[in-house]
């Protein structure tokens, strides 16, 4: 059988596939490695852009804390004996002066002690002057000279703690303020725990609040801060009086107290938000719709020469509208702050007047 035919014929068809695949081009023209380019991007209008042009402007740094409402003076009530309440003199909700009479403990026993404490002293103090004239004339000893004195002193002594006990029973407004609620009632048996009522003076106020400790060297006393409490609208202002010189370990934060010289309004225990102006400097502020999150911080967009440039820049302080660049822009540079999300590294773009 003859071979060669069919041999011959599997040669001629691959020969003529060969030509064919070789004589065949892709559109657009053979590329690297046989490979065919992707078509070039249309070069399309600009797109129109609103910029704002950066100038130094006057930033005022400011601190957020938060803190609380205390009352000038505030004070618990409570009784330094053990006794039963005798008389309620207080009224609830009623202003007093410093040393008004509140509460008056039974104080029976303590009279009946110190009265029979004076009839002991008037004898021993007798038995001391005869003593002293005996002495003076030789005819008595130093040693009973000093007994009888030693006994009449003891019972001076123990006159004045009787004294101290008696004025214990009556409980005293230790400073001018209004009184709270009272806890008690005439004849209920109190101790030391009992809380009998409060008493606060609330003709300025205070407020306690903390702050970052890389705020800390900031802050100076005498310095105004702004704050709000819940429920209000309205800022209320106050002073900086004093800083603890110390850091809380726990939070690492500095508790700094201000006061409140016009508290109308306001009531201790109330919980405010704080505002610290801390400093005021010239910076670089761009409107906060002009930053772009990116992987190693924040981009603008910067208009130069009807191209859009992306800038890598570091941040700083920021306020409601506009934020602090720190680095990567320099003055009267044009950022662009709309259409953003139509535009790209190096793409074309016309700046427009922004609408008033």
């Amino acid at each position: 059988m003859n071979l060669a035919l069919p041999f011959a014929l599997v040669g001629a068809l691959l020969v003529a596939g060969c030509s064919r695949a070789q004589g065949k081009e892709a559109p657009g023209g053979p590329g690297p490695s046989g490979s065919a380019p992707r078509p070039a991007a249309p070069a399309g209008p600009p797109v129109a852009v609103n910029v704002h042009e950066v100038t130094p402007s006057q930033l005022r740094i400011t601190a957020p804390a938060t803190g609380t409402v205390l009352a000038r003076e505030s004070v618990e009530l409570v009784s330094e004996l053990s006794r039963r309440l005798r008389r309620v003199h207080m009224v609830e909700g009623a202003s007093v002066k410093k040393g008004a009479l509140l509460f008056e403990l039974d104080a029976s026993d303590l009279h009946a002690a110190r009265a029979r404490l004076r009839v002991q002293h008037r004898l021993a103090k007798l038995t001391f002057e005869r003593q002293e004239k005996l002495l003076a004339e030789g005819v008595s000893s130093q040693e009973q000279y000093e007994q009888a004195r030693s006994r009449k002193d003891e019972l001076e002594a123990e006159m004045r703690s009787i004294s101290v006990d008696v004025s214990k029973t009556r409980i005293v407004a230790p400073f001018a303020g209004t009184l709270g609620l009272r806890n008690v009632s005439e004849g209920a048996w109190v101790t030391p725990a009992t809380k009998l009522a409060t008493l606060q003076d609330t003709r300025t106020l205070k407020l306690d609040f903390t702050l970052p400790e890389r705020f800390a060297s900031a802050v100076r006393a005498e310095a105004e801060f702004t704050f709000r409490v819940a429920g209000s609208g309205q800022d209320h202002k106050g002073r900086i009086v004093a800083v603890e010189p110390a850091m809380q370990a726990t939070t690492r934060s500095v508790l700094v107290r201000g006061v409140i010289d016009e508290p109308a309004g306001l009531a201790p225990g109330a919980f405010a938000n704080v505002t610290v102006p801390l400093s005021t400097e010239d910076a670089l502020l761009v409107p906060s719709i002009a930053l772009i999150p990116a992987i190693k911080g924040h981009t603008v967009f910067v208009e130069q020469g009807g191209v859009a440039k992306s800038v890598l820049v570091t941040l700083g302080a920021r306020s409601e509208d506009r934020v602090q660049v720190t680095s990567g822009l320099s003055p009267k540079d044009r950022v662009i702050v709309s259409n953003l999300l139509r535009i790209r590294d190096g793409a074309r773009v016309k700046p427009v007047p922004t609408k008033p």
